[in-house]
């Protein structure tokens, strides 16, 4: 458990508060380029780390996210036009760039050079691996793009995907350090009816079934987290599932052949804005390319398909503050509990339809929008997760105390993948000696 204080330390995000700060001392995904489009397209409303902001496209396809406010008499930018190389304020006409520069005040004399002094609040944005990317800490702390291993990948190798989460990123970021859960909210009592993941070891289904108890084991990293949660199957063998946790709050979840990634961003302390990529690192992805994979990953059904899709969808979602946002909300959500249908229970551990991300959105969305950690009990099976908690708050702490997080400057620290396998080793020392190439490839000392 946490207390009262702690919890609060970790899960408010919004400016000044000291886990917001560490926040912005990263890069992190604002949008992705489909549903940004093309240039001078529609702006887009999103809301990062408690701050509203304007996503746009200019003529010559370069990306600016500003602050949502015209810094003239604060008409929110939303309603202007995105045109000849910059976003048109719609009640004065006043005009910025990608960098939030003035570049025209219609209503200004002529010869006046007062939109050579004004510019709106601008943040550092760079489009890179099918996201758009904002960095919002001090500027003498801007860091390189973190060198994920999907980054640079061809749209064909790539598919990217993003999701509202009604609730604090600190509850995402738990589930993905969490594989006990695997084998009882995810389970399929007949797996040999299941859909196989497209990301996952075949038999799959089978192994989380036959150990629900994992053996973990945990290692702390210069970026965060590497733990291995070991199955024993029936025949001897152990099923491991590895998986890599970077600060503040992103996984590399465990994966055989294509890679999986999950961005957890914070749009306030409330609502989360979970960002992920599947890739395949040798080739274009398989049968259907990007939509195939988009379909299998989904899983059981047209409403878990549309849930995942790649965010060309249009929509808009209202959060509880009533400031809208350019994203649409997940089609299975509180309101019709999650599709929950106890009839499938026969087949399907919760009965909950719509896939994995369904039944993680009904588990941590109904803990409500910030947990209370005061009122929990832990086992031996949360390991993983009071590790990620307890090395968060160091970074929290070691920053509101006056000491900048040195991993942000070193974006090959960001290069570790996640693993499922299957393997004759009952040690993790001896599997990630094996497998050292994917689980520590640049030798990052571990604890």
């Amino acid at each position: 458990m946490l207390s009262q204080e702690d919890n609060e330390l970790l899960t408010r995000v919004g400016p000044g508060t000291p886990a917001g700060e560490l926040f912005r001392r990263f890069w992190h995904p604002v949008t992705t380029s489909a549903r940004l489009g093309g240039p001078d397209g529609p702006q887009l409303r999103v809301k990062i780390l408690g701050e509203a902001l304007i996503v746009f496209r200019d003529t010559e396809g370069q990306v600016g996210v500003l602050q949502a406010f015209c810094p003239h008499r604060r008409a929110n930018l939303f309603w202007g036009r995105n045109e000849e190389g910059g976003l048109r304020c719609a009640y004065h006409g006043w005009k910025f760039d990608v960098t939030g520069q003035c570049v025209d005040m219609p209503t200004e004399p002529p010869a006046s050079n007062y939109k050579e002094k004004l510019k709106a609040i601008g943040y550092p944005a760079v489009e890179r691996g099918g996201f758009v990317w904002a960095y919002f800490g001090p500027r003498e702390q801007l860091p390189p793009l973190p060198e994920y291993p999907w980054m640079d990948l061809p749209d064909n190798q790539r598919l990217n995907f993003s999701s509202v989460i009604e609730c604090n990123y600190l509850q995402s970021l738990e589930g993905d350090v969490d594989t006990a859960h695997v084998s009882y909210l995810h389970r399929w009592l007949e797996p040999e009816g299941a859909p196989q993941p497209p990301v996952m070891v075949p038999g799959y289904r089978y192994f989380v079934g036959q150990d629900g108890a994992p053996k973990l084991t945990v290692k702390q990293t210069d970026y965060g987290l590497l733990y291995g949660g070991r199955r024993t199957l029936d025949d001897g063998r152990y099923y491991w599932r590895c998986t890599q946790w970077f600060a503040p709050a992103a996984t590399h979840l465990p994966t055989t052949g294509l890679g999986q990634m999950k961005l957890n961003v914070p749009i306030d302390d409330g609502y989360t804005f979970s960002m992920g990529v599947i890739w395949n690192p040798d080739g274009p992805l398989g049968e259907g390319g990007a939509e195939g994979t988009r379909r299998a990953a989904a899983g059981e059904n047209q409403q878990a398909f549309d849930r995942t899709a790649s965010n060309a969808l249009p929509g808009t979602m209202k959060l509880r503050t009533g400031e809208m946002i350019d994203h649409p909300r997940n089609k299975i959500n509180m309101d019709g509990d999650y599709g929950l249908d106890r009839a499938r229970q026969a087949h399907k551990f919760t009965g909950i339809q719509g896939g994995t991300g369904a039944e993680d959105a009904a588990i941590m969305e109904t803990m409500g929008a910030v947990m209370d950690r005061g009122e929990e009990h832990l086992g031996v099976s949360d390991i993983a997760v009071v590790a990620a908690r307890r090395s968060l708050l160091r970074l929290v702490k070691s920053l509101r105390d006056g000491t900048e997080p040195t991993l942000p400057h070193a974006p090959h620290r960001f290069h570790p993948r996640g693993l499922d396998i299957v393997s004759e080793h009952a040690e993790f020392e001896a599997l990630l000696q094996e497998h050292k190439e994917l689980l520590q490839p640049d030798g990052v000392p571990t604890a």
